[in-house]
């Protein structure tokens, strides 16, 4: 696969030692430099596996050996001293890889031809370790090696950032920026103590079964990593006997990946409700006007064709409900700062409201598509007036619990029994009414990541929660109802 390995011969005979391996030698380059300045620029060169340096005593062995190192800590080295030349204990100091001592006489290439097994190993070993080094530095995911004790032996540029922030903050505050940051801590020095149990015990059923873990899904940690995702794989990390030494781990970040399969699914749950609404809701007016169309052709009588009319109105209706439904379910992709009391305001004044009020009690700047934020009140808004009545009481607010706002009213309200119901398609209480207004409100939500609930207001009427909600003023709780924003209209511009 490589051609053979290269030693860099530093010597006072560097050239004649050089010349008699090219006539002698095999399987080993070697190359000669003299020790006075010439062994920066060789190795500088490129492609060197070893440096031989043939210490006589001539030159200073040390400061030789320094220069190789000053340009590789890993390059193996080996020292031939005459004399002592060079101490064992300053080869020692310097990583030197073999000491040989040697004599003046001593055949220098027969020597080298000694050493071609040992340079040639150092090389694949040098090689595999630039390989894994190179590997860690620059892929984009979090890999680690850990001991049999779950202590960080090794781990990727890419793993104290992997998700969120350029570093890991441990459960003491204290942050990781850099692998070497990582190195000799366990799960419990960087992550909660739940997420670092799990983790633990992973490692241990790895280590003691020598059986992996694969791609295991789970939330990453994290402030504002709710929707973020990323899956683990683990498997035993052994020596050449076979031995576990402890667990190799990589994990990745597949929060695009999920995004698109919760898509898939949101869009598969709405097409199951246009097909829900296609077969039932749509067929039951269209068979009521081809039934009064027959007794139409028959009698003549008007009162056929009025009801011909209303059945077409109410399919018209429907229609538009769900390519609404079908425009509002594309995930929100690029939301904008939003002020919702002003998309409230202007919600309100679509709507047929008639004496009814709007009551907004939030100074909260949403990020939404302003657009169907508007279409969500919209539809709320016209629910509240459908079931509360004219003069009912529409409030728009905080929520106080958590992050997001809420539309409550002062009607009737929702049985506690159907409110896991009024978002399904085709849901409704009211004859002329298509069923899909409250379904459109979800799917809206869902669209916008936003969590929806109904519940009861504080005056008994309805009360439609948007959890989940990223915006800025949300945190706080309800304003004062002295600073509630009152307006009334007859919903007409």
């Amino acid at each position: 696969m490589y051609g053979p390995p290269v030693a860099l011969y530093v010597g006072s005979e560097a050239a004649a030692v050089a010349d008699a391996w090219v006539e002698s030698g095999d399987g080993l380059t070697v190359r000669g430099a003299t020790p006075d300045g010439d062994v920066a620029e060789r190795l500088a060169e490129g492609d060197v596996d070893a440096v031989v340096c043939d210490c006589d005593g001539s030159f200073d062995g040390r400061a030789t050996v320094e220069a190789v190192r000053d340009y590789s800590a890993s390059l193996p080295v080996v020292v031939f001293s005459v004399d002592d030349a060079l101490p064992l204990a300053a080869a020692t100091d310097l990583g030197v890889e073999t000491y040989l001592q040697v004599d003046a006489d001593t055949d220098r290439v027969e020597r080298l031809a000694d050493l071609r097994p040992l340079i040639e190993r150092r090389r694949e070993a040098r090689r595999e370790s630039t390989m894994l080094a190179s590997l860690l530095e620059n892929v984009p995911l979090s890999v680690y090696f850990k001991d049999r004790r779950s202590r960080h032996v090794r781990v990727s540029d890419e793993m104290p950032r992997l998700t969120g922030p350029s570093y890991l903050e441990g459960p003491d505050g204290k942050r990781h920026d850099a692998p070497d940051d990582v190195v000799g801590k366990t799960d419990f020095d960087l992550y909660p103590p739940g997420l670092s149990e799990e983790a633990v015990a992973d490692d241990r059923r790895v280590v003691e079964t020598g059986e992996s873990v694969d791609g295991r899904v789970e939330h990453a940690h994290g402030d504002d990593l709710e929707e973020t995702y990323v899956t683990t794989s683990k498997a035993p990390w052994r020596d050449e006997h076979g031995a576990v030494l402890g667990v190799v781990g990589v994990t990745r970040d597949i929060t695009e990946r999920k995004r698109y399969e919760n898509q898939l699914e949101r869009q598969n749950e709405r097409l199951q409700r246009f097909a829900s609404v296609v077969s039932h809701d749509v067929r039951n007016p269209l068979e009521v006007a081809l039934g009064r169309l027959e007794f139409a052709r028959a009698e003549g009588d008007e009162e056929h064709f009025e009801a011909i009319e209303r059945s077409l109105h109410r399919i018209d209706a429907i229609i538009e409900d769900v390519l609404t439904l079908a425009r509002e379910g594309e995930t929100v992709s690029d939301p904008e700062p939003v002020d919702l009391a002003e998309v409230a305001g202007r919600a309100w004044t679509v709507v047929e409201t008639g004496e009814a009020t709007l009551a907004v009690e939030t100074e909260a700047t949403l990020l939404a598509d302003e657009s169907r934020l508007r279409q969500l009140l919209e539809n709320v808004v016209c629910n509240a007036v459908a079931h509360g009545g004219d003069d009912v009481t529409v409030t728009v607010g905080d929520l106080g619990e958590r992050q997001g706002f809420f539309v409550a009213d002062d009607g009737a309200g929702v049985p506690a029994a159907h409110r896991d119901s009024v978002f399904d398609a085709g849901y409704s209480t009211d004859d002329d009414g298509t069923g899909l207004g409250l379904s459109i409100v979800r799917t809206i939500a869902e669209a916008h990541g936003w969590e929806t609930d109904v519940t009861e207001s504080d005056s008994g009427g309805a009360r439609f929660e948007f959890g989940d909600v990223n915006g800025g003023g949300l945190a706080d709780s309800r304003a004062d109802d002295g600073a509630a924003d009152e307006r009334a209209g007859t919903g007409d511009d």
